[in-house]
């Protein structure tokens, strides 16, 4: 049970809950009306749970392109003993811990330093807090309070500092300072950024394509993301074999699966819709109301909010950079297994659309259409790099976890924490 409250209640509870009342006090100290306060902190709480509704929405239907992936190539390479949801069940308070001690720190940071940043987003806090914890402990030589002390430090340095790193990035994208991106994708937007920026065109961005009458339809995010996604489905699915697609998803009705594809198709379209009401909801409500706090506790506090806040900014970079990004990482991972890399590794289906998506998104502002193609190959290639190079730093404790959404930030804080608690370790 204890395994089931941290892992599908808190991740998704406790930001809904922080930004509303983040909200609610940043109204109160504006002095704002009931009714106003109510409104305020009522939608940025109905915005968040729409993002996360969304978020699910995608997970479900880009996931099961993880499993044809993997029955593109085959899997090689020592698979991990170690539950990480069991880790996490164990070390559920240390995690919690941290998470809360290392917003206060960063806090402290925001007010005393010049990176005025102060990280939002909920549910990257809890799973960075976690990865913190695994990467302490996993070596076995770090434990009790000093696990959630050194923690705290290493949760506060690091959501000042990865807001900080993509901040001048999203400010080039959007036009505007009153926000920043908080997320696991900080890494690779900010090599993507830069790659565009030095190789790329910015004066032919992506979003200005200038499409036929006859593919007009494209313009349409829903229709053009959903027919992408049902085609991509479809070459899996013929590459796979499409009774073997069809075992897997659909009891080996092989009618069906062709149904089954078109519906995941258009699931994908709707659920980037959803998400980008959301977005739009509660960066309305937050921005301001962040202010109120922002001029009490942090002068010149920038709020650092999830990754999606800037998809608006990109849609077309963000369409064309996922399957690119997908096929370069397939690549790269069967190149890895052919190597003799002795790990098990996975496809990053998720990485690939939330971290390489926001560093396509960027690549575009800094380089155009050359900057996406770059940007997106490069982040492909790299998330099965940083998956294949943090594995060892956690193979006893969130190893599984790496594998399903690393390959990021999150590989990132295994490789320099786990590293140095090592490297500390043997010194004393």
């Amino acid at each position: 049970m204890e395994v089931n409250v941290f892992f599908d209640i808190v991740p998704q509870l406790l930001p809904t809950f922080m930004l509303g009342l983040v909200a609610m006090v940043g109204l109160l100290i504006q002095r704002k009306s009931f009714s106003a306060v109510l409104t305020g902190t009522v939608k940025t709480m109905a915005g968040t749970l729409i993002l996360f509704t969304a978020v699910n929405v995608l997970n479900q239907t880009i996931t099961p392109l993880a499993t044809l992936f993997g029955l593109v190539y085959e899997v090689q390479g020592q698979a991990s003993t170690a539950d990480w949801t069991a880790f996490l069940g164990s070390y559920g308070v240390q995690v919690v811990l941290v998470m809360v001690l290392g917003f206060l720190v960063n806090l402290v940071l925001a007010r005393v330093t010049r990176w005025k940043y102060v990280f939002l987003t909920g549910h990257i806090m809890f799973w960075n807090a976690f990865m913190v914890v695994a990467a302490l402990t996993d070596s076995g030589q770090l434990y009790g309070p000093a696990v959630v002390l050194i923690g705290a430090l290493v949760q506060g340095v690091l959501s000042t500092l990865l807001p900080a790193m993509i901040s001048p990035f999203v400010q080039k994208l959007t036009g505007r300072k009153d926000f920043t991106v908080g997320h696991t994708t900080t890494v690779i937007a900010v090599i993507g950024a830069l790659l565009g920026k030095w190789f790329g065109d910015p004066s032919k961005s992506t979003e200005d394509l200038d499409l036929p009458e006859g593919l007009s339809f494209f313009k349409s995010m829903t229709v053009s993301t959903s027919i992408i996604m049902t085609l991509l489905y479809l070459v899996l699915g013929f590459i796979v074999g499409v009774q073997a697609a069809a075992d897997v998803f659909t009891s080996g009705a092989v009618w069906l699966w062709f149904f089954w594809v078109v519906m995941q198709g258009i699931l994908f379209g709707g659920g980037l819709v959803i998400l980008l009401t959301g977005v739009r909801m509660m960066l309305a409500e937050i921005v301001p109301a962040f202010h109120g706090i922002a001029r009490r506790i942090v002068p010149e506090g920038v709020p650092a909010l999830d990754c999606p806040m800037i998809f608006p900014y990109g849609q077309n970079a963000l369409m064309i950079g996922f399957p690119i990004a997908m096929i370069s990482s397939l690549v790269t991972l069967v190149i890895f297994g052919l190597a003799g890399y002795p790990y098990l590794l996975l496809p990053l289906v998720v990485a690939a659309f939330f971290d390489v998506g926001p560093a396509a998104i960027l690549a575009n502002a800094t380089g155009g259409r050359r900057g996406v193609v770059i940007a997106s190959i490069a982040g492909g290639i790299l998330l099965i790099v940083f998956q294949a190079l943090s594995l060892p730093f956690v193979m006893n404790s969130a190893a599984g976890f790496i594998n399903a959404f690393g390959g990021n930030d999150f590989s990132i804080i295994a490789i320099v924490v786990g590293g140095l608690t090592r490297l500390i370790g043997s010194l004393f």
